[in-house]
């Protein structure tokens, strides 16, 4: 009897001691899991003793140069100084006087007053000053003081100020591109940021003297621009003349290659300054070139001359009744600046007249005018390497009004952007080719040196070469005595063009007294292949293309030819003598 109440004591007992060790087990796992969750997963502010955290190790961006090697845009290092509280008293327990020494040199570069610097020093690994300049850093670096810890980054320069402000945009704070060639070659330009692992101290600050790498930063990629800085120059100087001497509410211009649709040079106005963006207004910043939308007028007439003249419909020496001025067709009255009566096509053309240009888009037909307005490439993007183009508008042939036969040839009921406009002009003048216009020439590795040039698309034929020598011909004439654009005109150089002056849409009308004058043409040369383009919004008083945008173009396109060392078909003396009259 009493073995049994023995042995039952003692089941009881084990029963009692293993749920007792699965009740300890518990709260023993409980609380190392609250600890491994407080101090390794989770841990709060200022607790994180022993750790080290992820930081990433900044990189320089890619130099931006123009085409000729010349800097546009540059990433500068600059250092932050921060004090290693602990090798300062490291320092000094061998040298006593250390902490004092090290405050009065700090006081001296730094031109901080002592009882900052005193406060300073008494945190644990205080932020001494940000961006130091390269004669402080110099200054301080070069003495070695135990307990100093530079913190490296960049800033980005653009030693040019405004000029070529809105092909090359500009990059954040954070090294990232923001607007221009800055954002869109963000990736080739901005490399790869390096990481390390930095341990913090007890209040959770990091120690930057204390630094374990992980990667490597790899510096971004430089690119070449194709923009020449010195046309670029030349054409700011000329449309901030324009700009002020019409009181314009804008001015765009563009300078390019019309065989490879290089961009030599491209402005606006008004602009701003890239090294500080933020004090310039949305609207200064934004490239016009690219994002706004005008009416053509009539630099859109060669499309429909070349239609009809590729297709045959027309010949140059064919007569039009220009109907003395005054038309009334499609229930509305259509006029011409002057009053003409029979002209030829091609004093059509050379003449600017709106009814002529009409009754040879009437012998076309709207499909076969739509169908080349497509082929031109209007109402579609150009393909540049630069963010915020719009597409323009070019309605579907289906949506055209009884109207519109009379409105798109002479470039109304038609939305384009400047580049649009200059690439049309770049078919004629480069034999039929369509061109993708560009701004990169090429990106280099900064490491390997290894070059890669852009490539575009497969260029494709729009016009024959036998039209577009027609073409070229007749739009010689515009810029001769009886053209509307003998302005434009440099004597002892050939100079093909179109005046445009078009009313704006203002609240859903034509204005009266707003207007966009425009002129594009082309050097006829082998050696220097320019087409330009002048674009003035809102010009005041005078607002015709041919007195006010034309004047512009020759400024640049002389200018041009004496920095790239063009010499004229006449002799230099016949030159001389024409240019001085």
């Amino acid at each position: 009897m009493i073995r049994l109440k023995l042995e039952y004591i003692k089941k009881i007992i084990h029963k009692r001691l293993f749920w007792a060790q699965i009740v300890f087990f518990f709260m023993f796992a409980l609380v190392f899991f609250s600890l491994f969750n407080i101090q390794i997963v989770n841990p709060p502010e200022g607790k994180r003793i022993g750790q080290y955290e992820k930081v990433e190790i900044p990189v320089p961006r890619g130099t931006i140069y123009d085409r000729n090697g010349k800097v546009m845009a540059i990433s500068v290092p600059y250092y932050s100084l921060y004090i290693d509280s602990w090798k300062v008293n490291h320092q000094k327990k061998k040298d006593p006087s250390y902490p004092e020494k090290l405050k009065k040199e700090l006081v001296s570069i730094l031109k901080i007053g002592p009882g900052e610097i005193e406060k300073k020093l008494q945190q644990r690994y205080p932020l001494m000053k940000k961006e130091l300049s390269v004669e402080e850093y110099k200054a301080i670096s070069e003495k070695k003081l135990p307990g100093t810890v530079f913190l490296p980054s960049y800033k980005r320069i653009y030693p040019g100020g405004k000029v070529a402000c809105h092909i090359l945009g500009f990059a954040g704070i954070d090294g990232y591109g923001l607007e221009g060639a800055e954002l869109y070659y963000d990736n080739i330009l901005k490399g790869e940021k390096g990481i390390s692992l930095i341990l913090k101290d007890g209040t959770g600050d990091l120690i930057y003297s204390v630094e374990k790498k992980l990667s490597i930063p790899k510096p971004g990629k430089d690119i070449y621009l194709t923009i020449d800085s010195n046309l670029q120059y030349i054409v700011e100087e000329e449309i901030e003349s324009v700009y002020y001497k019409y009181n314009a509410a804008g001015v765009s211009a563009i300078v390019i290659d019309y065989d490879t649709g290089e961009v030599l040079a491209l402005a606006n106005k008004p602009n701003y300054d890239p090294n500080h963006p933020d004090k310039f207004s949305p609207s200064d910043r934004r490239n016009r070139a690219v994002t706004d939308l005008f009416e053509p007028g009539s630099t859109f007439k060669i499309v429909t001359a070349a239609a009809a003249i590729e297709e045959g419909v027309v010949s140059p020496d064919d007569v039009i009744d220009c109907e003395s001025g005054k038309w009334f067709v499609r229930n509305h009255y259509l006029r011409d600046v002057h009053p003409y009566g029979r002209l030829k096509v091609r004093e059509v053309i050379e003449k600017s007249s709106n009814i002529g240009t009409v009754k040879i888009a009437m012998k076309l037909g709207e499909a076969k005018l739509y169908e080349y307005c497509k082929k031109f490439g209007f109402g579609e993007l150009t393909g540049i390497d630069l963010p915020g183009e719009i597409k323009g508008i070019l309605r579907p042939l289906n949506r055209w009004s009884g109207y519109s036969i009379t409105a798109v040839p002479i470039g109304q009921e038609v939305g384009i952007n400047a580049l649009q406009s200059i690439k049309a002009m770049a078919v004629i003048a480069n034999g039929g080719y369509h061109i993708q216009p560009h701004i990169l020439k090429e990106f280099r590795d900064t490491t390997s040196g290894a070059a890669i040039s852009w490539q575009g698309n497969e260029k494709q034929r729009v016009l024959s070469q036998e039209t577009c020598e027609t073409l070229r011909e007749i739009l010689q004439e515009v810029t001769g005595p009886r053209g509307t654009a003998p302005l434009a005109n440099i004597p002892g150089y050939s100079i093909s063009g179109k005046t445009g002056t078009a009313q704006k849409i203002i609240d859903g009308h034509y204005s009266k007294d707003r207007f966009v004058a425009s002129f594009v043409g082309f050097l006829n040369h082998k050696d220097a292949k320019m087409l330009i383009l002048v674009k003035v919004d809102e010009p005041r008083p005078v607002y015709y293309g041919g007195l006010v945008a034309a004047p512009v173009f020759k400024n640049i396109m002389w200018r041009s030819l004496q920095h790239l060392d063009v010499p004229p078909a006449t002799s230099d003396e016949e030159h001389r003598l024409a240019m001085t009259k």
